[in-house]
C-alpha cells in the first residue's frame, strides 16, 4: 500500500501541485520567522557579549528590577571614590571607571539616526572590552572622540573632523580614531562614541560619578569568591553581577521588541497554515471523488478500508512532507524579506548571518507534514467508508447534505460565540472577545456548507447578466456546497483578518487623534529617535522657555514601575505650567496636589480598581523597590489618554523615584500675536545644538503617531496576504480540478453549441462567484469582530468606530479581481478541451 501511495501522489502530481505550493509557501512563512527572530537574538547576544570581554565582575548601584518593555531601567551614579574602594578589596587585579549613556550624534548640522540607539561611553583598551582601532589613536584630550569605522563610513568621516556629540550636555569634538568591534566595523544598526572619562562624565552630566565599575580577578583568583567579597564589602546598595550576566541583562532587554515580533509572525503564518489546511482538505476530498472507481477496484481486490485509509493518508504524508521540505528551504531565504519588512516597519533588528537551528528545522517539517494529515483526515476517512459497489457505479453519487449532527453543532457553536461576544463588548473585556471569536469562526466553518450555496445563489443573482453561462456559473457554484463552502471560507478568513486589522488600526488613530485634542500646545519638542522613555536634555525646555516668542513651556517624562509583577508606564508632568499647554479635566481632586508626592489616576483605571481621591498605590521602581503613594487627584479618561498613560506624577516625585534625567517631550505654547513661522523658526535655532531635538506642530505630530501605526499595520497587512494568496490558489486549484471532473459535462455543452469564450467566462464566473462569498463573509466577520474588540477595549464608554472605507473598497475590489485571475487558467483549459475526446470520457 506503501508503494501504491508512492505511485497514486507520482501518477497525480499535476493534481496536487497547488497543495504542494500552499504547504511550503506556509511552512516558509514559519520557518522564516523563526530564522529572523533566532538571527536576531544571537546577534543581540553576541554584540553584548563582545562589548563585555574579559570583564569578569561589573559593579553597578542596585535595582528592584533591570529592565521594562525593552528598556534597561537607568541607575544612580555610583560615587568616585567606589572605584578606590573596588580596587582594595583583596583579589581584585584590575579595575576600569565606565561612563556610558544614550548619545546623539550630529554630522555636517545633521543628526545621525541609526535604527538603533547611539552609545555613549569611554574608550578602554583590552582586555576590557572588544573595541580595537581601525586607524588613529585612543582619546586623549578633552575635545577628542573615537567613532565606530561602520557609521564613519556611511556618513563620509575622516580623521580630523569635527562633529556634536550631545546628550544631557553637547560639545563638539574632533574625530581622532575610528574604531570595529571584534571583526566588524560597528554594532549592528547603532553608532558608537567613545570619549575619555571626564568628557564622558560632562556629556552625561554625571559629575565626578560614574555609572558602573568593571573588574577584573587577579590571577588565581575564582571569580565566584571574589564576587562574594566584593559584595560582603560593599554592601546591598550596590549590584556586584558577572561581566557576562551583566551583558546578558542588557541583551534581554534589547531583545523583548524581538520577542513580541516572534509572536506577531508566528501568529500570522498559523493563519496561512490554517488557509492551506481548507486548500489540502477541499484538493484530497475532490481528487478522490475522482478517483472512485480506482479505490472500488481495491476494495473488490482484497484491501481493506484501513488500507485505503493508509493508502490516502501515505499520499498526504508525502505532499505534506516535500511540501515542509520545500518550504524549509524557502523560509531560510525568506528571513532576508521578513527583515527587510520589520525594518521598514520601524523595528531595528540586527543584520548579520543568518541562524538555522535544528529546532527549525524540525519545527518547520513537523508543521507541514502535521498540517497535511490532518487536513487530509477526514477525505480519506470518507474513502475508507465508501462501498466497493455504490464507487463503481457509472455517475459519481450527488454531494451529500449536511448532517443533523453538524447542523446542531455548528448552531450551538454560532449561539454561544455571538453571546460571548456581545456580553465581552458589554463588559469592556477584550479577553473575552477573544474568546468569543472562537467559537464563532468554528461555526462558521462547521455552517459553512449549509449557509454558502444561499449565499452564493444571492451575491451570484448578477451573474444572470451574462445570459446562460452566467446562470450555469451560479448553478455549478451552489451544485457542491462542501467544495465551494471549502474554498470561500479559507478566502473569507484571510480577509476577515485584513478588514479586522485595517478597521482597528484606523479607530486607534481616531482614538488618538480625538484625545490629542486635550494638548493645546502650539509646538512640539520631542526627540527624533523615538526613544520609549525621552532622550532630550533638560536644556532643550530651558532654552526654548528662555525665547521671546514662547509664553509656557512644560515637559513631560515617562516611566516604567511594576504592578503586581506586570510592567506599567506612568507620565511625569510639571502641574504648574501643564495647564497652560493643555486643557487637562479632573474627575475629582486637583493636579496641583501632585506637588505634594502624591499621584492622579484616569478615572476608568480608579474605578476599576476600586481606588478614590485618599487611597493608597502600591508601585514598585527600579531605584527604591515598592512605595505607596496616595491617590491626590482622577484624570478624565480623555486627558489621561492625550498624557499617554494612566498614571501622573509630579516632575518632582518622578526624580525621587527614577535616575532618568531626560525628557520626551516639551510643550510650547506661543505668545499672543507672534507669527507662528518665525516663533517656530525661533524654537529650531535654539535647540539646533541638540540633534535629537524635532520641533513639530500638532498636525505633524499627529502624522507622526499615526505613520508609527501605518507602519505596524502595513507590514500585518502585507504579511496576511500570503494567507490569501494560498487562498486564491485554493480557488485555482478547485476550478481546475472541477474541470477533470467536469470533462464529459463539457464537452457536451460545447456539442450542443456553447462557444470557446462562453464557455471560458462561465468557468471564470464561478471563480467571481466564489470569491464574492469570500468577501461578503470575510468583510462582515471582519467589521463585527472589529467592532467588538474596540468595544471591548473600554469598560465605560463607547469607543468610535473608524471604518476606513476607501480601504476596505479597496481591499473587496482587490479580492474580487485576485478571484477573477485565479479563474483564468482553469477557464483557458476547459475551452481547449477537444469536443469529442470530452464526450467520449467516462
Amino acid at each position: 500500500m506503501w508503494r501504491l501511495s508512492w505511485s497514486n501522489a507520482l501518477a497525480h502530481r499535476s493534481r496536487l501541485t497547488l497543495t504542494w505550493l500552499a504547504v511550503a509557501l506556509g511552512v516558509a512563512f514559519a520557518v522564516g520567522s523563526l530564522v529572523l527572530t533566532d538571527t536576531s537574538t544571537r546577534l543581540l547576544d553576541e554584540q553584548f557579549r563582545t562589548t563585555a570581554a574579559g570583564v569578569d565582575l561589573t559593579v553597578r548601584d542596585a535595582a528592584a528590577f533591570d529592565a521594562a518593555m525593552g528598556v534597561e531601567v537607568a541607575r544612580d551614579p555610583l560615587p568616585a571614590d567606589l572605584a578606590d574602594r573596588i580596587a582594595a578589596v583583596a583579589g581584585v587585579g584590575r579595575i576600569r571607571p565606565v561612563a556610558s549613556g544614550p548619545g546623539q550624534l550630529q554630522v555636517r548640522g545633521t543628526a545621525v539616526e541609526p535604527a538603533g540607539p547611539t552609545i555613549l561611553g569611554t574608550w578602554a583598551e583590552a582586555p576590557f572590552t572588544a573595541y580595537e582601532l581601525r586607524s588613529g589613536h585612543a582619546p586623549r584630550a578633552a575635545d577628542e572622540v573615537v567613532l565606530d569605522a561602520a557609521t564613519a563610513d556611511e556618513q563620509g568621516i575622516a580623521l580630523g573632523d569635527t562633529v556634536t556629540v550631545s546628550a544631557t550636555a553637547t560639545r563638539q569634538l574632533r574625530v581622532v580614531g575610528l574604531t570595529g568591534v571584534g571583526d566588524r566595523d560597528g554594532l549592528a544598526n547603532s553608532t558608537v562614541v567613545l570619549v575619555d572619562l571626564p568628557t564622558a562624565q560632562t556629556l552625561l552630566d554625571l559629575g565626578t560619578g560614574l555609572t558602573s565599575v568593571d573588574v577584573i580577578a587577579a590571577d588565581g583568583v575564582a571569580v565566584t569568591d571574589l564576587r562574594g567579597d566584593l559584595a560582603a564589602a560593599l554592601g546591598a546598595q550596590y549590584a556586584v553581577t558577572g561581566g557576562q550576566d551583566a551583558a546578558a541583562a542588557s541583551a534581554d532587554a534589547a531583545k523583548e521588541s524581538i520577542g513580541y515580533l516572534r509572536i506577531v509572525l508566528l501568529a500570522l503564518a498559523a493563519a496561512g497554515l490554517v488557509v492551506g489546511a481548507f486548500l489540502i482538505a477541499n484538493t484530497f476530498a475532490i481528487v478522490l471523488t475522482q478517483r472512485a472507481r480506482e479505490l472500488a477496484l481495491l476494495r473488490a481486490a482484497g484491501a481493506t478500508g484501513r488500507q485505503v485509509f493508509g493508502s490516502v493518508l501515505g499520499e498526504a504524508l508525502l505532499v505534506g512532507l516535500t511540501g515542509a521540505a520545500g518550504g524549509t528551504a524557502a523560509g531560510i531565504g525568506a528571513a532576508h524579506a521578513l527583515r527587510g519588512l520589520a525594518r521598514g516597519a520601524g523595528l531595528a533588528l540586527p543584520d548579520g548571518p543568518l541562524t538555522v537551528t535544528a529546532r527549525t528545522l524540525v519545527v518547520g517539517l513537523a508543521a507541514g507534514t502535521l498540517i497535511t494529515l490532518l487536513a487530509a483526515l477526514g477525505p480519506a476517512r470518507r474513502a475508507a467508508r465508501t462501498a466497493p459497489v455504490e464507487a463503481m457505479r457509472a455517475a459519481a453519487p450527488a454531494p451529500a447534505g449536511p448532517r443533523r449532527g453538524r447542523l446542531v453543532t455548528g448552531w450551538v457553536l454560532l449561539g454561544l460565540g455571538l453571546v460571548q461576544l456581545v456580553a465581552a463588548a458589554l463588559l469592556g473585556n477584550v479577553t473575552g472577545v477573544g474568546l468569543g471569536a472562537v467559537p464563532l469562526l468554528a461555526a462558521l466553518v462547521v455552517l459553512a456548507p449549509v449557509l454558502a450555496p444561499r449565499l452564493a445563489r444571492a451575491v451570484g443573482r448578477p451573474l444572470d447578466g451574462l445570459g446562460v453561462p452566467g446562470r450555469l456559473a451560479r448553478e455549478s457554484t451552489v451544485r457542491d456546497p462542501r467544495r465551494t463552502a471549502a474554498t470561500a471560507t479559507a478566502l473569507a478568513l484571510g480577509l476577515a483578518l485584513i478588514v479586522f486589522v485595517t478597521v482597528v488600526g484606523s479607530s486607534v488613530k481616531a482614538i488618538g487623534a480625538s484625545s490629542g485634542e486635550a494638548i493645546t500646545a502650539d509646538l512640539l519638542v520631542q526627540s527624533s529617535g523615538d526613544e520609549m522613555l525621552g532622550g532630550l536634555s533638560p536644556e532643550v525646555a530651558a532654552r526654548v522657555a528662555a525665547r521671546p516668542e514662547v509664553a509656557a513651556t512644560s515637559p513631560v517624562r515617562f516611566g516604567h514601575w511594576l504592578d503586581a509583577g506586570t510592567t506599567s508606564a506612568l507620565t511625569a508632568v510639571d502641574p504648574a505650567t501643564l495647564p497652560s499647554v493643555a486643557d487637562v479635566e479632573m474627575a475629582a481632586g486637583s493636579l496641583a496636589a501632585l506637588d505634594g508626592g502624591g499621584i492622579v489616576l484616569a478615572a476608568d483605571v480608579a474605578a476599576e480598581r476600586g481606588l478614590s481621591v485618599g487611597d493608597t498605590l502600591a508601585m514598585t521602581f527600579s531605584r527604591d523597590g515598592e512605595q505607596l503613594l496616595p491617590v491626590v487627584g482622577l484624570m478624565a479618561d480623555d486627558s489621561a489618554r492625550a498624557l499617554s498613560t494612566s498614571y501622573v506624577l509630579s516632575l518632582g516625585t518622578y526624580a525621587a523615584h527614577y535616575s532618568e534625567n531626560v525628557d520626551a517631550t516639551v510643550y510650547v505654547a506661543l505668545a499672543d500675536g507672534v507669527d507662528p513661522g518665525e516663533a517656530r523658526t525661533a524654537v529650531e535655532a535654539a535647540v539646533a545644538d541638540f540633534p535629537n531635538a524635532e520641533v513639530l506642530d500638532q498636525a505633524e505630530a499627529a502624522a507622526d503617531r499615526a505613520a508609527a501605526v501605518d507602519q505596524v499595520l502595513g507590514l500585518i497587512t502585507v504579511l496576511l496576504g500570503f494567507a490569501v494568496l494560498i487562498a486564491l490558489l485554493g480557488i485555482t486549484n478547485t476550478l481546475a480540478l472541477s474541470i477533470v471532473e467536469r470533462t464529459r459535462e463539457i464537452g457536451l455543452l460545447r456539442a450542443v453549441g456553447m462557444t470557446r469564450a462562453q464557455l471560458s467566462w462561465m468557468v471564470r464566473a464561478e471563480a467571481l462567484l466564489i470569491a464574492a462569498v469570500a468577501v461578503v463573509t470575510g468583510v462582515a466577520l471582519g467589521l463585527g469582530l472589529a467592532a467588538a474588540t474596540l468595544a471591548g477595549l473600554s469598560a465605560d464608554e463607547p469607543l468610535v468606530i473608524e471604518v476606513p472605507v476607501g480601504q476596505v473598497v479597496a481591499v473587496v475590489a482587490a479580492a474580487v479581481l485576485a478571484g477573477l485571475v485565479a479563474g483564468l487558467v482553469p477557464a483557458r483549459r476547459a475551452a481547449r478541451l477537444d469536443v469529442l475526446t470530452a464526450i467520449a470520457t467516462q
